[in-house]
């Protein structure tokens, strides 16, 4: 076991876990999570402490208020090495966005990398070591570990993976990406993007809009195979363009009529918006 005692970790808003084996073992067979070995942290343990070879993940991950499923998508844990967070520093909205987009996209043959991800939201901290991710224009206590095997991750989460905590996700730059960019300006293959983002972001947010709740989990069930599909690199350094602007997913014209609909408080719908234009 890891020390519960870390440099920097004493994050004093996270309490000792609630959760049991009778209630992991309980949502593990409702969601399908044959295989998959876990541990109940002890009394002084805490997110950033599992052992080693395991993650920390919350029940609510899993439940109906993100219906997130075992294995874990390549695209939670992608997402997560990017940003240079651990798992658990992501409330569950964050996942919730991810689940109705990566199911939204397999339905049209697209697999949403996580620079789709990326480009169709934005990473907001909420404080205390705990951040969310929106659509781009309250802390669980019932975690536990689980291992880092091909049952608990489509993508096993090797030593690189963060269960740290990091306070300056978001914020500015980690070591590792400011390395990252001085290798990408003597290689600039390295930055480059093989898969068509601001294509299958496009084609994704032209989709009919629905809401959380016509995400089902027999829609889920029915996309899985698709969402598993790996046709991207999960690998790959940040993009690093030399300023702060992100890649316009939507020309002028659309971006003036989004723009004025938010003016008036109105979400516009972006799959008619998209076709007309």
């Amino acid at each position: 076991m890891c020390s519960p005692v870390v440099e920097g970790q004493m994050w004093e808003n996270v309490e000792e876990t609630r959760s049991t084996p009778s209630s992991v073992k309980a949502f593990l067979r409702e969601c399908g999570g044959v295989g998959v070995t876990f541990l109940i942290p002890t009394r002084s343990h805490r997110p950033w402490s599992p052992p080693l070879g395991f993650q920390c993940v919350c029940e609510s991950y899993f439940q109906s208020e993100t219906k997130l499923w075992f294995p874990i998508p390549r695209l939670i844990t992608s997402y997560a090495r990017r940003r240079d967070a651990a798992m658990s520093q992501f409330l569950n909205g964050a996942f919730r966005i991810s689940v109705a987009l990566m199911v939204t996209a397999a339905e049209i043959d697209i697999s949403m990398s996580v620079r789709t991800l990326e480009d169709l939201t934005y990473v907001k901290s909420m404080g205390d070591g705990l951040f969310s991710i929106q659509m781009r224009p309250n802390y669980n206590r019932f975690y536990f570990y689980v291992k880092s095997d091909g049952f608990a991750f489509e993508e096993q989460p090797g030593d690189s993976f963060r269960f740290l905590w990091n306070y300056k996700l978001g914020r500015e730059l980690s070591l590792a990406c400011r390395l990252l960019r001085l290798i990408a300006s003597d290689h600039p293959d390295l930055a480059s993007y093989p898969e068509e983002f601001i294509t299958n972001a496009r084609a994704v947010v032209s989709r009919v809009q629905v809401s959380w709740k016509d995400i089902t989990v027999k829609r889920i069930r029915r996309a899985i195979d698709r969402v598993s599909k790996r046709d991207w690199r999960s690998d790959l350094p940040p993009l690093i363009t030399g300023n702060k602007r992100r890649f316009s997913i939507f020309n002028r014209a659309e971006q003036k009529v989004i723009n004025a609909a938010r003016e008036m408080k109105e979400f516009p719908d972006l799959s008619a918006l998209i076709k007309k234009n």
